[in-house]
This record gives structure tokens, sequence and C-alpha cells, in this order.
């Protein structure tokens, strides 16, 4: 098995995700922190300190060897997450201001994968016959959706940008009021509710190539008035590029003022967080 991992940070102050790399028990993941949207927590942003606070639990010595389920341990970071925010005075009762963060973490066994997670975080398998499988379900697609469509709206109604984007601020403020509910999305937030919501399962490893671990800042562009491009043609071009040589072609691309315009973003370069592994 080979592991090849990365982070990199984006266009913001602080990197909000983190890689969860614990060798000795074969857990790998990623966690994309999302900045609170009300009351200031310190010099660090809300989101950088729930995938800390999530990142230890799952790389902590202190696991013991055949430790419990990955839901179970995504369960406790949450509960974690939460008493670090009361301990810091956030008002918990306040979604706005709940420090988050998604995640998608695997365990590889001899024979099978398990897996946990959360948000927009996602697991890709690439099987030996180049079929590209897309295990996790992208919980907050939905929101980003309509956060697209009305960012073109806007901008095509002649807008200034700094407009559009506080327009579309109030949106994500109340897409935030729906998490860990059947209207909304998953998310490691501290809300007990999210017990009801982890995605979890398994899949065994028969023809299994390698797998992608990711956060959204690795998903591929998208034009303005076009298809969505599929995890497909994102693993076709890391194939082509290696991980790395794909995230390089895809920054570049993020400040390419020739490109700007062209692609609907929220910011212009989101924080990138990738594990793939190589199974022999």
């Amino acid at each position: 098995m080979k592991i090849e991992h990365l982070t990199v940070q984006g266009c913001n102050e602080w990197n909000e995700d983190a890689l969860i790399l614990n060798e000795r028990e074969r857990i790998y993941g990623v966690l994309d922190g999302a900045t609170s949207l009300s009351s200031a927590v310190g010099v660090e942003t809300g989101g950088y300190l729930a995938s800390r606070i999530a990142k230890e639990v799952f790389e902590t010595s202190e696991l013991p060897a055949g430790c419990a389920p990955l839901r179970s341990l995504v369960l406790m970071a949450n509960e974690r997450i939460r008493t670090a925010m009361l301990e810091r005075g956030v008002d918990v009762n306040d979604k706005n201001a709940l420090w988050a963060a998604g995640i998608v973490v695997v365990r590889i066994g001899e024979h099978q994968i398990e897996y946990a997670q959360t948000g927009d975080c996602m697991l890709v398998a690439v099987y030996k016959d180049g079929t590209v499988r897309t295990v996790t379900h992208d919980q907050v697609d939905h929101f980003d959706e309509k956060s697209r469509l009305l960012w073109e709206r806007y901008s095509k109604e002649g807008l200034p940008p700094d407009e559009v984007r506080s327009r579309v601020y109030e949106t994500i403020k109340q897409n935030r009021l729906k998490t860990n509910t059947s209207e909304g999305y998953a998310i490691l937030n501290g809300e007990p509710e999210l017990e009801h919501y982890v995605e979890h399962g398994g899949l065994n490893r028969i023809q299994l190539s390698s797998l992608l671990v990711l956060t959204d800042g690795l998903f591929l562009p998208r034009k303005s008035g076009e298809p969505t491009p599929s995890m497909s043609d994102m693993v076709a071009l890391i194939d082509e590029k290696g991980l790395s040589g794909y995230v390089d072609w895809l920054i570049a691309n993020e400040y390419d003022e020739s490109q700007q315009g062209k692609y609907t973003r929220l910011k212009v370069a989101d924080d990138k967080t990738a594990i793939r592994i190589y199974f022999e």
C-alpha cells in the first residue's frame, strides 16, 4: 500500500483543512473547516479550531488497537468540539457561531474499507478496470447549487462583485441554520443531532486499485452555464498530472486573471487537502 497526501492553503489567512494520518490504526482522512459566520473566536477561525480538534481525536496515541467504529470516533470528535466551544464562551445555540468541519475518514482493513463522512468531503474508489466509483454523497451540493445560481444571476444583473458576494453570503448564513437536520447537511459542529446523519459504511477491496479522499477544494471548477464536472473527469486529470501536479494546475487556473468570470466561485482559491491510497 502506498500513501500520497497533501494540504495546500487557499486564499484566506488560515488553512482550515486538515489531514488525518494514523498509520498505526491505518486510519486516513481529511477535514474541511467551515469558518464561523458570527462572533470572533480569537486569532484562529472556528473552522480551523474544529478541524484541529477532530484531527487530534483520530491521531491520538491513546486510541487502543482495534478501536471504536469510525462513526463513534466522528461523534467523539463532535462532542470535543462542543466542549471546546463552551470553554471558549461560544453560544452553542447560535448555529452561525458554531465551529464546524466536514470530514471523510477511512480505516483500511485486509479485506474491507470502513468509512465515515459528513459535509462535502468525498471518498472516491478507482478499480483496476478503470471504473471510478463515487462512494460518498456531497451533502452540501444542493445548497452550493443555489448559491452558484444566485451568484450568476446577480452578476448578470450587473451588480458590483462586493454586492454579489454580500447577497450570496446572506444565503449561506441561512443555509447554516439547517445543519444536522433532514433539510440540511451533516457536519461536525458540536450539535448532538449529528448522530442521526453521519454517513458510514464499508466497501470490499475486490479489484480495488486506489482510493481518493479529498476536500471540495480539489473539485474541478464549474464554468458558468455548464454542467458540473464529474468525479471521473477529476480522477482522469489526477492520473494524468499526478496529485500534486493536478493541484498546481488547479491553483494556476484559479489565479489566472484571464479565467476570472468564466467560473462560478465563492472565493478565488479554497484550501485543498487530499490523500491517494494505492493498493498493490
